[in-house]
């Protein structure tokens, strides 16, 4: 089974996840999971990115933080043969913190960075220097012709939300859609299809 995920913080650092997105893929079938939390702060410039303010997370998680969820996510992330984000390291990053917080270690089986995995085949320049930069959600999706309307249906299928970028269900969906197009589309992605 492969695991989709993407976070929303709260800052560049750890931090706490404010937004957790997921879907999990078998075959064709899709199951898909989204959690808001209550966070103890929250940086200007993350809120500023995502738009969830401390008042809006209360609403939205119900007053449930991390802990709250973490038998459900500590199940669904372990049953994953192969765990996929866009900027693994980010993300991975604010998994372990979290889990670290509640005594526990996040280990996932096998991973895939999607940011990482597309740069030579994207191949977008640098603004300063030799090389291929990292290549953004939205470039990604640009460069496999995945448009944000298809995302935002997409999305609105499997979480009954069209949010836009910087919402962890859409981001999350894109990237079900970026690694779906690339696998057809790209022949260095050829490992990823014994997890499709």
């Amino acid at each position: 089974m492969i695991l989709y995920f993407d976070t929303e913080t709260t800052s560049l650092r750890p931090g706490q996840i404010c937004q957790l997105s997921y879907v999990m893929q078998e075959g064709l079938s899709l199951r898909a999971r989204n959690l808001f939390f209550t966070v103890d702060s929250m940086d200007y410039s993350a809120y500023a990115v995502h738009g969830f303010s401390l008042e809006k997370l209360s609403v939205l998680s119900n007053g449930k933080r991390f802990e709250d969820y973490i038998d459900i996510i500590e199940q669904d992330f372990a049953c994953a043969d192969l765990i996929v984000s866009h900027n693994t390291a980010f993300d991975f990053m604010f998994m372990r913190a979290e889990y670290e917080r509640l005594g526990k270690v996040f280990a996932p089986k096998k991973e895939f960075c999607s940011m990482k995995k597309f740069t030579p085949i994207c191949k977008l320049p640098k603004n300063r220097g030799e090389g291929y930069k990292y290549p953004k959600l939205s470039e990604l999706c640009d460069f496999l012709h995945i448009s944000n309307q298809k995302i935002s249906d997409a999305s609105q299928k499997i979480f009954g939300a069209n949010a836009g970028f910087h919402d962890a269900r859409f981001d999350t969906t894109a990237v079900v859609l970026a690694l779906n197009a690339g696998v057809k589309e790209v022949v260095e992605l050829e490992e990823i299809k014994n997890y499709l």
